[in-house]
């Protein structure tokens, strides 16, 4: 039998997140999501906060997961680690360790407390992880586990005489090339229906008017929503400008056996082998890996289907190893 920590442990999280899902399953840990909406954010800190406490008080755990962000949560654990004598370990996401791109020169330093005073770090490969080490950190490598998607809507149709569909998992953030994806997506107006996911309308300088007529910006979604467009694409598309970064949505592509369109970067290329398109983050390239994609689609297809294998099978042997180095902590 595997090493377990389920009767020690909790994954706390701030906010719905399939990286959370899919970790606390991978370690069996009890996962709380603890979600507060309302207006304030003050307010919504002081109720999670509270809640946060309260789940700590009634479980006693020996090892407590955190996800950072929230910076708020994994400052919270570090200062309740010394009275409730647990091993803090913080499920860092790019953002809990640089900090946002748009954030204070503030954040990242508070990042760099965490990561000293934490029992250890989980971060999803090796670069992120000699960055942990530097600042005097443990880290821990552990790439997204693939998440146990399901689909539970009627199938999304694209309308009209059937188009090849491409689904752009994107949050309008500074660190997406947005703007060069949707610029490449005009040169398929023929070929391809581009469907993006996320909040667009932060974006005030992107005016709709100008948006390509083959691409359907979806807004906020539902999860059930998200996984029907999803299953219902022929591929991804999921870019990023952080070098160092593994994009949540090349797991889901690839747990849903979509080939998918990335950022050509080594930590990326490395861990997606095959199934994948590897792009700079130009509207030229972008547009010449859409194309592609486009004409190799069946072949990546079963590309993406042996992927998701091989990384299920390597998931499997790695899980005892990565609970046995919890447990030495």
């Amino acid at each position: 039998m595997p090493p377990t920590i389920r009767d020690d442990a909790v994954w706390v999280t701030w906010e719905r997140q399939t990286r959370n899902r899919s970790a606390s399953d991978y370690f069996n840990v009890p996962l709380y999501e603890v979600i507060e909406e309302g207006p304030g954010r003050a307010s919504r800190y002081i109720r999670s906060t509270l809640r946060t406490i309260a789940i700590v008080g009634k479980q006693k755990p020996r090892y407590f997961f955190a996800q950072n962000p929230s910076i708020v949560l994994a400052v919270l654990a570090i200062t309740l680690k010394p009275w409730r004598k647990f091993k803090v370990i913080i499920d860092a996401h790019n953002a809990g360790i640089h900090g946002p791109e748009n954030g204070s020169r503030f954040l990242p330093r508070i990042n760099r407390f965490v990561i000293r005073k934490a029992d250890a770090v989980i971060v999803t490969n090796p670069e992120l992880a000699e960055f942990i080490t530097s600042c005097g950190g443990t880290p821990i490598i552990l790439p997204d586990p693939l998440p146990n998607l399901e689909r539970k809507m009627a199938p999304v149709e694209c309308g009209g005489k059937k188009k090849i569909k491409a689904f752009c998992i994107t949050s309008w953030s500074e660190d997406e090339p947005y703007r060069e994806i949707l610029e490449a997506a005009s040169a398929f107006t023929d070929e391809v229906e581009f469907f993006f996911s996320g909040n667009h309308k932060k974006i005030r300088s992107l005016r709709t008017n100008t948006i390509p007529s083959n691409v359907h910006l979806l807004g906020f979604i539902d999860e059930n929503a998200f996984h029907d467009h999803l299953f219902s694409a022929d591929f991804c598309i999921d870019m990023t400008k952080r070098s160092d970064c593994m994009v949540c949505g090349a797991y889901e592509s690839i747990s849903a056996e979509k080939p998918v369109i990335l950022s050509d970067t080594p930590v990326q290329r490395r861990y997606f082998s095959k199934g994948a398109v590897f792009s700079q983050n130009t509207a030229q390239d972008i547009k010449h890996a859409i194309d592609q994609m486009v004409n190799g689609l069946e072949p990546m297809r079963q590309d993406a289907v042996d992927l998701k294998k091989e990384i299920l099978e390597r998931e499997t042997s790695q899980r005892a190893i990565l609970l046995s180095q919890i447990q030495q902590l």
